[in-house]
């Protein structure tokens, strides 16, 4: 009897204590969560934009202004990256919390190689052809005015050029502006004809021929330029066909 009655004394022991622990694990659950979302602790004090968003930048900080003062734990980021994306020139948006005030915002752009006028304004646009801007003045902007295409009708952040071998020539042209080895800047590229494309920097044509080969082609080309033998400053240059150069300078 004194056994049983022991027994029983303790599982009434070990059930009181179980009981106990678990009051005081839900009591710790619920200090947490009122202290996560009526404490100071997590409000928000600062919006770092990372990436060096030149075009979008401002934007991004205005639109995301309103997350001061939130708790960080219950930002919506989909809300923040949809508000991000209407800006033409966003191409990627990763957010992150930074514990216990921070929220970094990393932006990735678009960036705006080319323009063509059009109805009284200059559109720019990708090297995909997507439209980013329509604006009255591209001054000191160090784009590409395409000539000579027809560009569709589109809205910003829309692709606006719809020729395949013009899309694949703007791809290709940008990674040869990318590594420019020259300091001569390219103004403009006639694309009227496919077969006899003009690429004009400064007051030098560049004549080169059709739309293939395009980055050797360019290569002789700035090569030429950049030649102080050869000292061209003014004339022509066709690299348009197999074999040398054949350059005219006035």
């Amino acid at each position: 009897m004194v056994k049983s009655s022991n027994k029983l004394i303790l599982k009434a022991r070990r059930k009181k204590r179980i009981r106990r622990v678990i009051w005081i694990f839900v009591i710790l659950i619920i200090a947490g969560i009122v202290f996560v979302t009526k404490s100071n602790f997590f409000v928000i004090k600062k919006v770092a934009i990372l990436g060096n968003p030149i075009m979008s930048g401002e934007d991004i900080k205005k639109k995301t202004e309103n997350l001061i003062g939130q708790n960080l734990f219950f930002i919506n980021k989909s809300n923040i990256l949809n508000e991000a994306k209407k800006n033409p020139y966003i191409d990627s948006v990763e957010i992150s919390k930074v514990y216990p005030k921070q929220v970094n915002i990393k932006i990735a752009e678009k960036q705006g190689v080319y323009c063509t006028e059009k109805d009284g304004q200059y559109y720019v646009f990708s090297n995909k052809g997507v439209l980013l801007e329509k604006t009255n003045n591209i001054e000191n902007r160090n784009l590409i005015n395409i000539k000579g295409i027809n560009l569709s009708d589109g809205e910003l952040g829309q692709e606006i050029v719809d020729n395949d071998r013009i899309l694949s020539f703007l791809e290709v042209f940008k990674k040869i502006v990318d590594i420019n080895p020259t300091n001569y800047n390219i103004e403009s590229i006639d694309l009227s004809d496919l077969m006899n494309i003009r690429v004009y920097i400064g007051d030098i044509e560049g004549r080169i021929g059709n739309d293939e080969n395009i980055p050797n082609k360019m290569n002789k080309l700035l090569h030429i330029i950049e030649s102080p033998e050869i000292g061209i400053k003014s004339g022509y240059v066709d690299v348009g066909f197999d074999g040398s150069p054949i350059y005219y300078s006035k």
